[in-house]
């Protein structure tokens, strides 16, 4: 079952950290299957934010956002990530880890 929702999260990068909304299709595949989010899009951030590369972060998961002439675009790619709790990881920030695996995807075309 697929239904639009709204979510609270934490926004992070170009060196802030900011609380925010986003909407997102959330994909509910079956009752005790993992939920998916996709075609995510911060709605409700300050304005003030500079244009650029950003994560936010709920429910254990993390998703890619991006600001491009004051506007938040959608990542048609989008794909959330679980992040592991930090007693199972040997040292490291799961945010940073997980901001390296999203990176990738905000790429729209490969430059050789």
């Amino acid at each position: 079952m697929r239904s639009v929702v709204l979510i609270r999260g934490l926004l992070k990068g170009m060196g802030r950290e900011t609380p925010c909304d986003m909407l997102a299709m959330k994909d509910a595949r079956s009752v005790t299957g993992p939920i998916a989010y996709s075609q995510c899009c911060v709605i409700d951030a300050p304005m003030d934010l500079p244009d650029g590369v950003y994560v936010v972060t709920f429910n254990g998961l993390v998703v890619a956002a991006r600001k491009e002439g004051g506007l938040w675009l959608p990542e048609e790619a989008t794909s959330p990530l679980q992040i592991e709790p930090r007693a199972s990881r040997s040292g490291g920030s799961p945010e940073i880890e997980a901001i390296i695996e999203v990176l990738p995807l905000l790429k729209k075309d490969n430059v050789a």
